[in-house]
């Protein structure tokens, strides 16, 4: 069974004087542990695709089942606890809690689970160490540059083991080097953990580590490139 399956995804706003389709009839499956980005120009549906992936935005027709779970069907306080438990996000904007270390930040959502605090910082500190940053577990988000504070949110979307992470334009803010690093980082938790990971994203860094790449223009899927 795929882990992800579109089926005539459509996305339509209708705010505006005119509907605006953001995505179109989208079709297609993704496998555990697959290392996977949606590319395309500005506007092309990326984010918004990514969005209905998550959850984090409901269709206007078609389907995401993700572990044979039709996200459609659940309510709006089940689809929060099925992101909880099933799904990890990297936002381009690192999006941590300022008061809070970077340890803190990466076991936040166990805490929000129920885990004990032991299992959870031991569980946090595997992951900063993963990361290269155990040396960083108490330090805040100022204090970290912003490729650090990326690989925090790295290590934060993995904490709960989620089924598969999805890292919107996680590199558009960091530096070629930052952006380079926390790519590999991402790869090596990809094989190490068996994640999927499935980027939205202009980076051509990126697109050369993705093993599978899905190019979209104007909402649709328009081609799929596969590397061995």
């Amino acid at each position: 069974m795929s882990l992800i399956t579109l089926s005539n995804l459509t996305k339509v706003y209708t705010e505006t004087a005119s509907d605006v389709v953001a995505v179109d009839s989208v079709q297609l499956t993704l496998e555990a542990g697959e290392f996977a980005a949606l590319v395309g120009p500005s506007g092309c549906g990326k984010t918004t695709l990514l969005n209905l992936i998550g959850g984090l935005d409901r269709p206007t027709a078609g389907s995401v089942v993700v572990s044979g779970t039709d996200l459609s069907t659940l309510s709006d306080a089940d689809l929060v606890r099925f992101r909880l438990e099933h799904i990890g996000f990297v936002f381009q904007a690192y999006n941590l809690i300022p008061v809070l270390t970077a340890l803190e930040n990466t076991v936040f959502i166990l805490e929000l689970q129920g885990v004990a605090a032991a299992e959870r910082n031991r569980r946090g500190m595997e992951l900063l160490d993963a990361v290269g940053l155990a040396d960083k577990a108490h330090h805040r988000p100022a204090q970290l540059s912003g490729g650090q504070q990326q690989r925090v949110a790295v290590a934060r979307a993995l904490a709960s083991k989620p089924a598969f992470v999805l890292a919107d334009e996680p590199t558009a803010n960091l530096d070629s080097k930052s952006a380079s690093t926390l790519l590999d980082i991402m790869l090596d938790l990809n094989r190490t953990e068996g994640t999927l990971f499935l980027f939205s994203t202009h980076d051509p860094r990126v697109v050369d580590r993705a093993r599978r790449t899905f190019h979209l223009e104007d909402g649709r899927v328009l081609r799929e490139e596969r590397k061995s």
